[in-house]
């Protein structure tokens, strides 16, 4: 990857806008082998909640155990998120990628032995932890590069944007591999390829140039605290709990209540709508500039995703349901594309790639509590109860973003 300096391009040249944002996003040396590899090596977060529930239950045909493996992997997601970007803005982003790659797809060929082979239960459930535990940080390290790299605001909300964009990718497409998998074969086979996976696709983005170029910064204070020293990064935290925890609490609404009308198998259809009004919402905020700050961008997101949130509860037709989250999905990626701008426009330098991975794990938590408040709902007789959960929280995260701020720029020094 190539700064203006590097590539000679003159300072006064006027910013990119609207779809050349992405054409000149694509045209940079290395961005289009290195979102592939990403997209990738990011599948198996797709891929594994839905494989860790189909390997247990063929194996061993217990849903509750199933239940507890997936809540073993959520643990492990959070709990390591921050240590593992820690070492990326401490270690090089290299490293990381290739021992936590390599690492995953070994421990994902751990639980198809243990699965198979019959192990004791306490056996593939730590293994399940293992899995969320060297989870690649590939999303907080794609958004620090990107951050570091362009120098171009407009590329960058584009980057971004398409970070968002990759991640709705990788919850419509994992989720298919998956199901074609075991229509084909069956769970032991799926496993391996999620495991090829994370190995190939960690290898070919830590061979990338701008990728090895993610070294520490020079002189950076080694505070035990980490980004978390800076007030504004802490203030981002409850709004990432909230703000994409809500859409967790969602997704169980969906299901729930597609399952409660004997239409079990539509609830998947429902959250791809809501992806696919994401993805096109998401490519449409990458190429505009819009006025305001990237909090303020943020609150709004939040507001329509309420409103959305609250009129799906008003709506039993299925058909009604997908067409009010196709256009409520329209924010979702711009939603999640201004709380990371947000964020980076807050971190310290030094600690970026954990900043962004403090908010990856308090999304964890949120979508954690959202579910369980979501499912708790839906087994007393309110499967859409999910969806208010997911407003409440929608709102109250922005509120919240009223009080960010972005720091102000230095002043300049007078000249000797």
């Amino acid at each position: 990857m190539s700064t203006d300096a590097e590539t000679g391009a003159r300072p006064e040249e006027a910013p990119v806008t609207g779809m050349a944002r992405y054409l000149r996003l694509a045209a940079t040396p290395g961005a289009v082998p290195m979102s592939l590899a990403a997209l990738v090596g990011r599948l198996p977060s797709g891929m594994a909640g839905l494989l860790l529930v189909t390997g247990f239950v063929q194996n061993n045909g217990s849903y509750a155990q199933a239940g507890v493996a997936a809540a073993c992997y959520a643990v492990g997601v959070g709990v390591s998120g921050p240590l593992r970007g820690r070492a990326v803005d401490r270690r090089g982003a290299r490293g990381v990628l290739l021992v936590s790659g390599i690492g995953q797809a070994v421990v994902f060929l751990g639980l198809l032995a243990a699965l198979s082979g019959g192990a004791p239960t306490i056996v593939p459930l730590v293994l399940s932890f293992l899995v969320g535990a060297v989870l690649p940080p590939i999303g907080p390290i794609m958004r620090t590069m990107w951050s570091r790299t362009l120098t171009d605001p407009g590329l960058r909300s584009a980057a971004f944007a398409l970070e968002s964009i990759i991640v709705d990718a990788v919850f419509i497409v994992g989720p298919s591999i998956v199901a074609l998998l075991l229509a084909v074969a069956n769970s032991s086979v799926a496993i391996a390829v999620t495991a090829a996976f994370t190995a190939v696709g960690c290898v070919a983005l830590a061979g990338a140039p701008a990728i090895g170029a993610l070294r520490p910064t020079e002189g950076a204070a080694r505070d035990w605290r980490g980004p978390l020293r800076a007030a504004p990064v802490r203030w981002m935290l409850p709004v990432g709990l909230l703000a994409t925890g809500s859409i967790t609490g969602v997704e169980v609404a969906l299901l729930a209540t597609a399952d409660a009308q004997g239409h079990a198998d539509v609830g998947g259809l429902l959250i791809a709508a809501f992806s696919v009004g994401s993805v096109f919402g998401g490519f449409a905020y990458g190429a505009v500039k819009l006025r305001g700050t990237s909090a303020q961008h943020l609150g709004l997101f939040l507001a329509v995703l309420a409103a959305g949130y609250a009129v799906a509860v008003a709506v039993s037709n299925l058909w009604g349901l997908a067409l009010v989250f196709a256009v409520a999905g329209v924010a979702l990626a711009p939603m999640i594309t201004a709380q990371y701008t947000a964020m980076e426009e807050v971190a310290p330098e030094d600690s970026m790639t954990e900043s962004f991975a403090w908010l990856n794990a308090l999304g964890q938590g949120g979508g954690a509590l959202a579910a369980t408040a979501a499912g708790a709902l839906a087994s007393g007789g309110h499967p859409g109860g999910g969806f208010l959960v997911a407003a409440g929280m929608s709102v109250v995260a922005a509120l919240l973003t009223t009080a960010l701020r972005r720091p102000a720029a230095p002043a300049p020094q007078a000249a000797a």
